[in-house]
């Protein structure tokens, strides 16, 4: 009875609980990205929206190693806020989380920058992570 239509119809399950699976994983990911942020605060770890060019808080002390009062703040570097500007609130202090080593131009670790509300988001890029967690996993040919 291998044969038997009625047979094939026994898989039909599996593909239900697949789909089933897929959408419960999908929807926490859904609503966080679309969800709301909430207000900037001191001691919140932000990300960087893009690549940024941010002046140094003190720009005497970098100067040695070779800046020139700013550096570069890559795409999705973690930033932690130590001040924000209580009058305006469109500057604030941070200091990237996370970089570990001194790369002429980008921002070193341990060095407090000046940032602007546009260039910092409270949530990460989910599909911008996820799509270079895909191009790291299959190599692009040429």
């Amino acid at each position: 009875m291998t044969g038997d239509p009625s047979s094939d119809s026994s898989n039909t399950p599996l593909i239900s609980i697949g789909v089933a699976i897929v959408v419960v994983l999908l929807v926490p990911v859904v609503l966080y990205s679309v969800g709301p942020e909430g207000p900037l605060k001191v001691g919140d770890v932000v990300f960087a929206t893009d690549r940024h060019r941010v002046k140094f808080s003190d720009p005497q002390i970098p100067q040695p190693q070779g800046y020139r009062g700013f550096c570069i703040l890559e795409s999705r570097v973690q930033l932690m806020i130590q001040k924000i500007d209580a009058v305006s609130r469109h500057v604030m202090v941070a200091e990237p989380i996370g970089v570990e080593k001194i790369d002429i131009p980008f921002c070193p670790p341990r060095t407090s920058v000046l940032l602007k509300p546009y260039q910092v988001t409270l949530k990460a890029d989910l599909w911008g992570g996820l799509r270079d967690t895909l191009s790291n996993l299959v190599p692009l040919r040429r």
